[in-house]
Parts: C-alpha cells; structure tokens; sequence
C-alpha cells in the first residue's frame, strides 16, 4: 500500500523559531480572528500582505507561490529520507484506483455544502430591505437618545460574520475529509495513529465550523423571530450534515489540531479557533 503522507502546503516550512508547524492544515481560514496569526506560517505572509501599501503584482504573487512550492518539495523529500524511505521508490509506485463508492460520497456531500452555501447567499439577499431596516431603526434610537442594547447588537454582529465566513468552507472541509476516508485508517510513514489522518483533521474543522454556524443561526432566530421559518429551513439542513460527518468520522474529535489541541490555555482575542 502507498504511504498515507499527510499534506504539506507550500507555507507549511515557512517558519521561525516560535511558529507551530502545519496549524494552518486544520484552522478555520480566519486569520484576523487567530490568537495564533503570529505564530503561522500563513498568518505570518499574511500579516506582512495587511502591511504593503499596494497589492501584491501577478508577478509577485506567482514568484512567491513557485519559491514556497520548491521548498515543500524540498523539505518532503528531506522527510521522507529521514523516516528511512526512498523518495523515488514512492514516487514512482502506482497511483490506486480510485473508490467509486467515496468518490460518490465525495461528490454527495459537496453538493450538500453547496446548497447550504447558496441558502446563505439567498438568505442574505432576499432581507436586503430587511436589514436595511433594521439598520434605520439603531440611528432612529441613537438621535432619539433612546437606549439601545449594543449587548444585543454585537452578539448580531458575530453571529452574521460567522455564517458569511463559514458558509462556503463546509462544504469545502467536508469534501476534502471524504477524499481521505480510503486513507484514513492507515498508520502514517511517521507513526502516526489512524484517527491522527488528514481526513479525520479535516472532518474535525468541518463539524466545529458547522458547529459555530449553528449557533450563530440561533442568535439571529432569538433576535428575529419573524424570520424563525427561515432560519429553520438553513439549521436543518446544518444539522443533517453535522450528523452525517459525525457518522462518517467518529473518531473526528481524537484529532490533535497542532496549536489549537496543544497549546495550553491562554488569552485569546476572540474565541474562534
């Protein structure tokens, strides 16, 4: 059998002495919200991006995608000769066949992530004038200097970041988790045990964002009862996928996401990760 080697991204060796290797692999994409952005190859590129006074050039961006990808490849091959392995023996051993009945799977769960994504987007623009509305009668309070409940106000305000965030990386955390499921019993080249796979790290991120999603969903139902029918229909459909991934993965919470599960507790600028 073909060893299962868990991915590596181009920015995965982008590191310094205090950065945490691959944490980017399994977080929820949300770096402005990350008590760890400092400490991820990722964030890091990111931050100094936030920092330029103009965009990066197509040159620019294209140059430092080639020179991180030789560099993975660099250190994979470093990898792999330090377990012990050949790197042109793996490279050269047949592809397997692929599973008809995963890729189906694979093809099923997209397609449900997919339709909870154009739910949200249909949510949003069907209550245009909705929020428009809602939005008049806070500056209608504030030049009345009637009390507002800003508790309230920000809670909404979470809640409607969460779900724009979220709402197409579900679908896409949950593919990536079914394409490893042929894999995801298999102990790794580095000794890994079979729940510490890819694909369990990626049903793992997928079922805490659905997770947060959900919640998010019940502050704006709280908020807005006359938009309960609504709300309902995208929490039903959240809760079915979380079901089926928590089928699929039951040992998705025996995952260590590197930081998230090792760190010891600290001061968080926001709770999201």
């Amino acid at each position: 059998m073909k060893p299962s080697l868990t991915p590596l991204t181009p920015l995965t060796i982008m590191k310094t002495d205090n950065t945490i290797p691959g944490i980017h692999n399994w977080c929820d994409r949300w770096c402005e919200r990350c008590v760890f952005i400092e400490r991820c190859a990722v964030g890091i590129v990111e931050m100094k991006r936030w920092k330029r006074d103009k965009p990066m050039t197509d040159e620019e961006v294209w140059s430092e995608v080639s020179d991180n990808f030789k560099e993975a490849l660099r250190m994979l091959d470093q990898m792999i000769r330090d377990a012990g392995l050949d790197p042109e023996e793996i490279a050269n051993q047949p592809e397997p066949e692929p599973n008809r009945d995963i890729e189906a799977l694979e093809k099923e769960i997209w397609e449900k992530g997919l339709a909870y994504f154009k739910s949200v987007d249909a949510f949003f623009k069907n209550n245009t004038a909705f929020f428009e509305e809602k939005g008049v009668e806070i500056q209608q309070k504030s030049e009345m200097e009637m009390p507002i409940d800003f508790d309230s106000l920000n809670s909404i305000s979470d809640a409607l970041d969460i779900i724009r965030q979220y709402a197409a990386f579900i679908g896409v955390k949950a593919r990536r988790a079914i394409s490893g499921m042929d894999t995801m019993h298999d102990t790794g080249i580095w000794g890994d045990p079979p729940y510490q796979s890819d694909a369990n790290g990626s049903a793992k991120i997928a079922i805490l964002t659905i997770e947060r999603s959900l919640g998010a969903w019940e502050i704006l139902r709280k908020n807005w009862p006359e938009k309960t029918d609504e709300i309902l229909d995208l929490l039903v459909q959240l809760s079915r996928l979380r079901k089926e991934m928590e089928r699929l993965f039951p040992d998705w919470n025996k995952f260590i996401r590197p930081g998230f599960d090792t760190e010891p507790p600290q001061v968080r600028r926001f709770e999201m990760n």
